[in-house]
């Protein structure tokens, strides 16, 4: 799941990235209103934190003009402002949730895969399954039958791609852009690694093969593959 976190402290845009990479998202991280909506253009998010008070603009402008654009990603604000009426003027602009700071983070974490699991642009279900394996993201567990199955968040996260994807194509890039923050720089091979490593916790839990390599393509998820 890819989050587009919008938020001028930087202390805090430290925590929060780091908090929610640690529960499995890839997190883009903005401090200004021009920025966030540059990244808007050139990527595809599953969820946006937004932060009011930014430093170039209000974030109800940059919020009111995504709803303008009919744009459903779920947005859910993050502010220092707690009035009623603050809190009014933020759902009417297009807000679907709205935590005052501070906050506690395990509530925002559950906020967040609320609005994941209620609608938007690439919503899903609180629980994928495909053939004995299920994933339930809002409890970051795993299991196959009745074996549980241990993962790295980054693993979940790849993991969680295969499954919302389940009997089509996943190519590299395409983990790489749900999976990893857009600043990712690293070794070629990165994804192939952590497949691998997805694929053998996959197969030690028993089974048959589900996750397969289509050579040159990329990967399927899928109980009937060959």
């Amino acid at each position: 799941m890819r989050l587009l976190i919008v938020e001028d402290d930087r202390a805090l845009a430290g925590a929060l990235r780091d908090g929610f990479t640690a529960q499995g998202f890839a997190v883009d991280l903005h401090s200004r209103a021009g920025d966030a909506r540059q990244g808007l253009s050139g990527a595809s998010y599953d969820a946006m934190v937004l932060d009011l008070g930014l430093p170039d603009e209000d974030g109800i402008t940059l919020l009111r003009e995504i709803r303008e654009q009919q744009n459903a990603l779920p947005v859910l604000v993050l502010t220092a402002r707690g009035d009623v009426s603050d809190r009014v003027v933020g759902l009417n602009a297009g807000a679907d949730d709205y935590v005052q700071k501070p906050f506690a983070f395990p509530e925002l974490i559950a906020r967040v895969r609320a609005l994941l699991r209620r609608g938007g642009n690439q919503a899903v279900p609180p629980v994928l399954r495909v053939a004995d394996l299920e994933l339930d993201a809002g409890r970051f567990r795993v299991t196959r039958g009745e074996v549980p199955i241990p993962l790295t968040p980054k693993e979940f996260a790849i993991l969680e791609c295969f499954m919302r994807h389940a009997g089509q194509l996943v190519t590299r890039t395409m983990i790489l852009d749900q999976c990893w923050d857009a600043s990712y720089e690293g070794v070629s091979n990165l994804v192939d690694v952590h497949v691998g490593r997805v694929r053998r916790k996959l197969e030690a839990a028993g089974g048959s093969p589900l996750l397969h390599t289509i050579r040159g393509a990329g990967f399927v998820l899928d109980e009937h593959a060959r």
